[in-house]
């Protein structure tokens, strides 16, 4: 039976239904559509604070101190209590890549190929028995799993070892795990660039490119790197030099009281 479409129940418009369906429904009492609400217009954001330069809408504006011209406003900088400067700017070659298709499209692998550690937790596949959709479950906490500084002789370098050992063919080595057909479009120019860039901005690189360095100069047959947090502002930014990490080398490198400290051999994660 046809349902006319200018009726509306009282469930909330779930459904259409007419005064009288059928012999044993009674009919139900039909409401008015509600009104929508008003459109409030608060203009457009064009305020600026005199301090930082942040935008606002007039409405945000302090009432009690402001005037027309200017507004004031505290939600940004308090008045010009706050002063931070700009963030660093990345290269525009670095930008470059995000208006490159073949990377975007590929991004997740080339962000895999340079990671330093790999995922850690206990999963539990128990809970999958070949009978539904594939469930993740893990047991305990989540954490980075981060080997030594010296490859194991028979794997090769991974993660980490891969920005100290066997440099000269380092972009090969990270292009061979990902050598499948589903991957095989890796562009090496784009691997080289980024093992470059890595190498001369990133701070956790050079701590351990120059602890390898110190270490070999120095005929060390034992050493670590100890990692810690050292940056004076609270915001988020490129680290400083100097401020991730040092060589230890001696007593320092059984130390376990504080922070992360990776040795150059060592038989587990």
């Amino acid at each position: 039976m046809a349902v006319p479409s200018k009726w509306r129940a009282d469930d909330g418009g779930s459904s259409f239904v007419p005064p009288s369906v059928g012999c044993r429904r009674r009919s139900r009492r039909l409401q008015p559509l509600s009104l929508l609400p008003d459109y409030m217009d608060c203009g457009d954001c064009m305020c600026v604070c005199a301090y930082c330069g942040a935008l606002f809408w007039y409405i945000e504006r302090i009432v009690n101190t402001s005037t027309a011209d200017p507004p004031r406003y505290n939600h940004c900088c308090r008045g010009g209590d706050v002063v931070l400067p700009y963030p660093s700017m990345f290269p525009t070659d670095f930008v470059a890549l995000y208006q490159n298709s073949g990377f975007l499209r590929d991004i997740r692998a080339y962000n895999n190929m340079f990671s330093m550690t790999s995922f850690g937790a206990n999963v539990d596949e128990d809970v999958n028995d070949n009978r539904g959709t594939y469930v993740f479950k893990i047991s305990g906490q989540i954490s980075h799993k981060i080997g030594s500084l010296c490859p194991d002789p028979i794997k090769g370098p991974r993660f980490l070892q891969l920005y100290l050992f066997d440099t000269g063919n380092e972009v090969e080595n990270r292009l061979r795990p990902f050598d499948h057909p589903s991957k095989s479009d890796l562009d090496c120019n784009i691997v080289s660039y980024l093992v470059n860039f890595l190498g001369a901005n990133n701070e956790y690189v050079r701590t351990f490119k120059t602890a390898k360095q110190i270490a070999e100069e120095s005929n060390l047959q034992s050493y670590a790197v100890r990692l810690f947090n050292n940056v004076a502002d609270r915001r988020y930014d490129l680290p400083s030099s100097g401020s991730l990490g040092c060589i230890v080398t001696g007593d320092d490198t059984i130390s376990t009281t504080s922070d992360i400290i990776i040795h150059s051999q060592s038989g587990r994660p």
